[in-house]
């Protein structure tokens, strides 16, 4: 029998003592240490919910140290944004573009391959005067259809979101955590010399007691709601002044998660990062091909388009047949056209509200308005006008006694 040497028996227990280093550093999940003094140390919350850590002394392929449902997520960076919480409808519909745009664009970064942008629950906004109804934190299903927007680009309505970011193993709530907030101002000089260039910066301007005294107040909603989520927590939050185009949120983000990564190990981690006074960020190209690929996109819910054929049908009289109208099922299929023959009626949109006070100088009288509606109204030969406005009960029951005063015809007030 071979009998084992004094120099086996030393080489074999340096063997074993080098398997075990390498089990406990892989059950305790650190990263190799590094000789650089800037390393950036993560958060523990950070380093107790990623499912898919590297092995550091073998390589195991990643289906097999990862749950089936997070591979696909690998990598994953999500981004959330917000609004001013005064702006309307139709400019959130246009942030929503430019983002939409940008975040498209974005996956073509390797780093970016797997990026989502998380749509913002609808808060009350200031020109809904319905009453009895639920109009806070709507999500963006109740008002387009969201199959037709993920095929521009890759987004999730709110629950699904919290849905998703659950599936990486979180706690009870808070389930959401953002890594950083962006709060996007306006440079107070935006003019250069007569040159304008796309800049960013990060600035703090707290108080004698360190709390924030300007718009970027953590505390403040101006720059939309978001953080005010029951489920979402945040880390660090950034006043930015910024100026230019989408694509410069790029540098931004790219500069967050280099803060936000220690070493290879968690490069490929999920990052969360929120953005709010998007409306700050202007369009890359402005009316070009993939600025209206993403409104086209912008289909309404088929519950909304069912209530305005109903309406249109039992107040109007007037059918997608009877108009003229021929929408393909899909707005890829979209082709220019311009045979759509209408309805037997005029619309007029009348602004009153907020514009009496702020424009008054351009906005006109009720009796203006109801002149003009009926010099269009014989220009066309109609005999019916569809009112969309915000006016009070009051100013309508006037704007319909013009009408009468007039000899004009019916009038259909929304």
């Amino acid at each position: 029998m071979q009998r084992w040497r004094p120099e086996q028996w030393s080489e074999l227990m340096l063997i074993l003592m080098l398997l075990l280093v390498a089990v406990l550093q892989s059950a305790s999940g650190q990263a190799p240490h590094s000789n650089n003094n800037s390393t950036i140390v993560k958060s523990r919350h950070f380093q107790t919910n990623n499912n898919c850590q590297r092995r550091l002394f073998w390589h195991i392929p990643a289906k097999e140290t990862c749950p089936a449902e997070i591979l696909p997520l690998r990598g994953t960076v999500y981004i959330l944004y917000d609004v001013n919480i005064s702006e309307g409808f139709n400019l959130r519909r246009d942030v929503y573009i430019r983002m939409a745009v940008f975040v498209r664009r974005l996956r073509r970064r390797k780093r970016f391959q797997n990026v989502r942008l998380v749509l913002p629950p609808w808060p009350r906004l200031y020109h809904w005067h319905s009453h009895g109804l639920a109009q806070n934190d709507l999500l963006w299903r109740n008002f387009f259809d969201l199959a037709s927007l993920r095929r521009y680009a890759p987004v999730l309505d709110y629950d699904e979101f919290v849905a998703e970011y659950r599936m990486f193993g979180m706690p009870a709530p808070p389930y959401v955590h953002v890594s950083q907030v962006f709060r996007l101002t306006h440079y107070e000089i935006m003019m250069e010399q007569g040159v304008f260039r796309d800049k960013y910066e990060r600035v703090t301007v707290p108080d004698p007691n360190g709390q924030r005294t300007d718009a970027c107040n953590e505390k403040s909603i101006s720059g939309g709601p978001l953080l005010q989520q029951r489920l979402l927590r945040y880390g660090r939050y950034h006043c930015v002044r910024f100026q230019g185009s989408a694509g410069l949120l790029e540098r931004m983000l790219r500069e967050a998660i280099a803060e936000d990564t220690a070493g290879v190990d968690d490069a490929d981690d999920m990052r969360v990062y929120a953005v709010l006074s998007a409306e700050t960020v202007l369009h890359d190209n402005w009316g070009d091909e993939h600025f209206w690929m993403a409104r086209r996109s912008m289909r309404f819910a088929q519950t909304l388009n069912q209530v305005a054929a109903d309406f249109r049908l039992l107040s109007l009289s007037t059918t997608d047949t009877s108009a003229g109208v021929q929408r393909p099922a899909m707005w890829e299929l979209e082709r220019p056209k311009r045979d759509a023959r209408g309805g037997d009626y005029l619309c007029a949109h009348l602004r009153r509200g907020d514009f009496v006070k702020s424009r008054e100088s351009t906005t006109p009288t009720l009796k203006a308005a109801a002149q003009q509606i009926k010099q269009l109204l014989r220009a066309f030969n109609l005999s019916t006008v569809f009112v969309a406005s915000d006016a009070t009960p009051y100013e309508l029951l006037e704007l319909k006694e013009l009408f009468y005063r007039m000899e004009a015809l019916p009038l259909l007030i929304n």
